[in-house]
């Protein structure tokens, strides 16, 4: 049957003219596309301070916690080079007015970000049980801010989430496609924004928090990266009502727009003082599964 459906195509594909064709061919393998959740959440302390923006910018050092893996673990994941990595968080912050602090412009940020991947975590009861139950909806649900669409609580409690989960039937769109993704891997990336003074004092005066997320089924982390913080800019540090959903163009596939010329030469003249966090130990859990495609 598998190798009759192949011949089928095959011959069904090469009948068609090439403009058919490839439409054809599009429809039985689609391509995935890069579907990018941004949820920024702005302290009572950090709605206080001045937006930063390329003509006012706002300085920063920052403390990179690297990649991590959150919830189950998946076989074959490709982890990005690091140092890519950082340029391109950089030059993302860059043309939203964030730039590394220099002598001549101490910091008044500090600037905590990770980036990596967040899966589901299933228990599997054994026997004929292969979908197994996921248990960690819920962290994925917080993460990509469905308590601003009322499905779940922002702070863990059993209570409140049952209630959420009570008045779910009546979704709207945003919330249909966000209860929909929490049970898919997640791609995701997150920059946390303290008061530099503070953490200078030992203090901890959280400002905002910005995480991004993108379904992760089809696509490569090195390649998807880059697109999901480019999509997410413009939401970096400023609240946002509701989670903002963005779908990658083509042109945005290929390369991370960089913006304006003297943030790239600043950039390049100025690293980001930069901070390595400590990796925790990962914990020993059940096996693997395979990365999807």
């Amino acid at each position: 049957m598998h190798r009759s459906f192949l011949l089928l195509v095959f011959v069904f594909s090469h009948w068609l003219p090439s403009g058919a064709r490839a439409g054809v061919l599009d429809w039985l393998f689609p391509k995935h596309d890069v579907q990018v959740i941004t949820v920024t959440d702005t302290t009572p302390a950090g709605a206080l301070r001045r937006r930063a923006s390329s003509v006012n910018p706002v300085y920063y050092i920052a403390v990179n916690a690297g990649f991590r893996e959150v919830g189950g673990m998946v076989a074959g994941e490709k982890v990005p080079v690091q140092a890519e990595v950082l340029k391109t968080i950089a030059k993302v912050l860059g043309k939203q007015g964030y730039l590394p602090a220099t002598t001549e412009h101490p910091a008044s940020l500090l600037m905590l970000w990770t980036w990596g991947t967040m899966n589901t975590d299933r228990m599997y009861m054994g026997g004929d049980d292969t979908e197994g139950r996921q248990v960690n909806r819920r962290q994925l649900l917080r993460f990509m801010g469905a308590y601003k669409l009322g499905l779940i609580s922002k702070e863990g409690s059993a209570l409140q989430d049952e209630l959420s989960y009570a008045g779910m039937m009546f979704k709207d769109a945003p919330s249909e496609l966000i209860s929909d993704l929490a049970s898919e891997d997640l791609y995701i990336a997150a920059i946390a924004a303290y008061d530099h003074a503070a953490a200078v004092r030992g203090q901890k005066e959280l400002l905002w928090t910005t995480k991004i997320s993108c379904p992760s089924r089809g696509l490569s982390l090195p390649e998807t990266l880059p697109v999901m913080l480019a999509l997410a800019g413009p939401n970096i540090g400023r609240e946002t009502l509701k989670p903002v959903v963005v779908t990658a163009i083509e042109k945005f596939k290929t390369e991370v727009s960089v913006g304006d010329p003297t943030v790239v030469e600043y950039l390049e003249k100025n690293p980001v003082p930069l901070v390595d966090a400590p990796v925790p130990e990962l914990k020993k859990s059940a096996p693997a599964k395979a990365k999807s495609r």
